[in-house]
């Protein structure tokens, strides 16, 4: 017990050692990154950490849907999921949430860290960057992909400095981050850019010297020893990824949902960022504080940094679930321009008593509303799943009359993930995982929506291709308005959000019950 207060002392001096504006700094991007759980693919992550600490296996095959069970389901984020199934069931709600938050601040500290920047200075601008990518933040294993970016471009910048001496823990992160999530491919882009830039800045140096200096390359360059080093770390951290339980099925995977255009096209979080959403307001601003400080602040020439943020840019752009991959990549240049420009308005400010009271009670009062937000809708997550759209009075309806139910449900794809968590009771049709599954004619994903919007010969498709007997719907859909006047079919439930409907095979019964 001794050794772990020691431990914990000493873990905690940073910390102690920091001044009162810099604490308070800190507390806010931590509460800033605490979220609720309302993503829709939270409930079939801890359904799956759940059996995986049970079973202490991952499945070959999908254990959740009916539609598709013989279809090798590939699970990027089995290691988190099982994480974080053990942290909800064993220690809670909060405390997933509070990790979760503790975890992106983190990422964005260490991300603002890649140059020499005072502690001060990287929490200020992860705050920035946090309001902006807020929209996509919350418990979700992405946040883990957000660390890993974050920790790689820390390292690689380091050990270009000599500040470090070698880059072999490269493959141990990877491995990691492999069975972690899926998205350990964007770090080997980011070595590869990184080898890219590096190696023809170096090939510039050495055949075109002249070039060289007018240039005026402020950024430090790697040697050949070094170019030689990287090159060889990327190709074991590559290797180092395939150490998984479905080694190159993992790859195979993602290359299978990018060949499926309508899989992408029909999947909000892949869609590219629409500037008129109002979602997209805090990105907007961000952009344009990002520019006109650049524009205005920074005179350095680095080719390595402002191409991997570059294409970074781009990638955001291209989907919504990328939009903080960019606040990544950017948030050193704002915690080097805060501090280049700002450090003795800072001081002033920190020195004033009245300023800081000030500044303590804005910084009191923004964590009191967040709290006040996330606090209340964890203890009462079920008005949180009703407010939100999630059908959980439905659920415990379904709970309360299974003989009522079929065998075989259709669900809407948003709801599957859901209805996985809170109704374990049967299969679903569809579920967040299966938007690219396929089978011969079993597209699951194009069938369920063609069958939701009451195509022509969707319902038959509905009951004589997949066998479905009951229907967990939206209110309001154009299924739910065909099925509501079509023989063989009853409404055996409906309330604001949902309908459910029960195949009858009697229809003269259906009549006279009616």
């Amino acid at each position: 017990m001794q050794t772990i207060r020691h431990k914990l002392i000493n873990w905690l001096k940073p910390y102690a050692r920091l001044g009162l504006a810099e604490k308070f700094l800190l507390w806010l991007l931590i509460i800033l990154g605490a979220r609720t759980i309302m993503d829709p693919d939270f409930g079939w992550h801890l359904r799956s950490g759940t059996d995986l600490l049970k079973n202490l296996s991952v499945p070959k095959f999908d254990p959740y849907s009916y539609t598709l069970p013989n279809w090798p389901w590939v699970n990027h984020e089995w290691l988190s999921d099982g994480m974080v199934a053990f942290v909800y069931n064993h220690l809670g709600t909060f405390v997933l949430i509070g990790l979760f938050a503790i975890f992106i601040a983190a990422a964005f500290i260490l991300a603002a860290g890649i140059t020499k920047v005072e502690f001060k200075y990287k929490v200020l601008a992860g705050v920035i960057a946090v309001l902006a990518a807020l929209p996509i933040l919350g418990v979700r294993a992405q946040m883990i992909t957000l660390f890993g970016m974050a920790l790689t471009l820390w390292l690689l910048y380091r050990w270009r400095r000599g500040e470090i001496k070698t880059i072999w823990w490269f493959p141990l992160i990877f491995l990691a981050w492999a069975n972690l999530h899926g998205g350990f491919v964007i770090g080997l882009i980011i070595l590869a850019l990184f080898f890219i830039v590096e190696g023809i800045k170096y090939l510039v140096d050495h055949l075109w010297p002249k070039i060289s200096k007018k240039l005026k390359i402020t950024e430090a360059s790697l040697t050949k020893k070094q170019l030689i080093s990287l090159f060889g770390m990327g190709i074991v951290s590559g290797l180092a990824t395939l150490i998984n339980p479905y080694g190159w099925g993992l790859y195979y995977d993602f290359y299978k949902l990018f060949i499926n255009p309508f899989a992408i096209s029909h999947i909000s979080e892949w869609q590219p960022v629409s500037f008129d959403n109002p979602i997209a307001q805090n990105y907007i601003i961000y952009l344009i504080i990002f520019g006109l400080v650049l524009l205005l602040a920074y005179r350095k020439i680095e080719p390595t940094r402002w191409a991997i943020t570059l294409v970074f840019l781009y990638l955001s752009l291209m989907y919504w679930r990328n939009l903080p991959f960019f606040m990544i990549m950017s948030v050193g240049f704002l915690a080097e321009i805060l501090q280049d420009h700002t450090n003795l308005v800072f001081d002033q400010v920190t020195r004033n008593r009245w300023l800081m009271i000030i500044i303590v009670a804005i910084v009191s009062i923004t964590t009191a509303q967040r709290l006040g937000d996330v606090v209340p809708k964890t203890l009462d997550l079920r008005q949180t799943f009703w407010s939100s759209g999630y059908p959980i009075s439905a659920v415990e309806w379904m709970k309360d009359h299974p003989d009522e139910l079929g065998d075989k449900m259709f669900n809407e794809y948003g709801w599957g993930g859901f209805l996985i968590w809170q109704f374990p009771d049967q299969k679903v049709f569809l579920d967040g995982r299966m938007p690219f599954w396929q089978i011969g004619d079993r597209f699951v994903f194009y069938d369920e929506q063609y069958i939701v919007n009451a195509y022509a010969g969707g319902i038959e498709i509905m009951e004589t291709k997949y066998g479905v007997d009951w229907v967990f719907l939206r209110a309001g859909r154009p299924l739910d308005l065909v099925l509501n006047t079509r023989e063989g079919w009853k409404k055996i439930y409906n309330d604001q959000l949902t309908v459910i409907y029960r195949k009858i095979e009697d229809v003269n019964e259906d009549k006279t019950n009616t």
